[in-house]
């Protein structure tokens, strides 16, 4: 059964250490991934993919971190 869970974010939470930018990029393309062809609430049209990324950077950062710096 898959984790619901990174990996990642465990690594960082046990270790109690922030993420290296690999572990941020890995927990972003997850967040994609989980998100799949889902739309922004409140959106007419197509979602714009710069910033699908830049919005599944900043949830990875808040998920590795806690909170943003």
């Amino acid at each position: 059964m898959p984790s619901t869970i990174a990996p990642e974010v465990i690594a960082c939470i046990a270790e109690g250490r922030p993420p290296t930018p690999h572990e941020l990029e890995q927990v972003a393309r997850r967040v994609r991934a989980d998100l799949g062809n889902a739309r922004p609430a409140f959106a007419w049209g197509e979602a714009d993919p710069a910033a699908a990324d830049q919005l599944s950077l900043r949830v990875a950062e808040l998920a590795l971190i806690g909170s943003r710096r």
